[in-house]
């Protein structure tokens, strides 16, 4: 069974597509009266908010997928269990009381919590599920080049930006950089691009459309190697 588009990814392409509709008779308008760069820049922060309910999406029905497929305790991926407990644990907040209290016993009873927690993980019972997707999205969903490595380190993807690059044949951090500058220039700091046109804003969503099928395709074939069976995947994010 080969790969499918993602329903996230369908959705991303839907939006992108209606507003290109949306824009066509509106830009002749604004760009006869002066407006058109600016027309165009309200649109750019539109379709960077898109890849960001794609980012939230894909993340969502990919935990659904692995809800779905419950793998034995050796195939999930070491970096989700290491997050898994991390954050069921809150032990970033007991290791920072213990920086300042030094107290040994409370933190080794955490210790100790936790390996339990890992003993009855591995033995299957109770059953491990993944965690509710808002506390994987925790302060990372928003599509930036310094959010989505850690991210996906969240999900048990060391090194997103290979998987990007081999499925895409593209240098994802950059792309993703370029696509990211603007949108902050526009909508935190008012500055559109001096001469911005249409030709220039094709060529950025085209930019996104070939960074989403990448992300898309590379993550879908990074769980499906091993982790999660390709039918159980397919079935899941389609």
């Amino acid at each position: 069974m080969s790969y499918r588009w993602s329903r996230a990814r369908r959705e991303f392409e839907t939006q992108l597509d209606l507003a290109m509709q949306e824009l066509a008779p509106l830009y002749k308008f604004a760009h006869k009266h002066g407006g058109g760069s600016r027309l165009l820049a309200a649109y750019y922060v539109f379709a960077y908010s898109q890849l960001e309910v794609y980012i939230k999406s894909f993340v969502e029905d990919s935990l659904s997928a692995l809800a779905a497929s419950s793998p034995p305790f050796d195939k999930w991926p070491d970096l989700m269990l290491g997050y898994l407990l991390h954050k069921s644990e809150k032990l970033a907040a007991d290791y920072r009381r213990y920086s300042v209290d030094e107290d040994e016993g409370a933190i080794l009873g955490k210790v100790a919590q936790a390996a339990r927690k890992i003993a009855s993980w591995s033995t299957g019972v109770p059953g491990l599920t993944a965690a509710d997707a808002a506390d994987f999205l925790e302060k990372k969903k928003y599509p930036s080049p310094k959010n989505l490595p850690q991210l996906f380190k969240r999900l048990g993807v060391e090194k997103i930006w290979a998987v990007v690059g081999k499925a895409g044949k593209m240098n994802g951090e950059l792309i993703l950089t370029s696509l990211n500058d603007l949108r902050t220039g526009i909508a935190h700091e008012g500055k559109v691009p001096p001469g911005f046109s249409l030709v220039d804003f094709r060529d950025r969503l085209e930019q996104m459309r070939r960074f989403v099928a990448a992300l898309d395709r590379g993550i879908s074939s990074h769980f499906c190697s091993g982790t999660i069976s390709r039918a159980v995947w397919n079935g899941a994010m389609s």
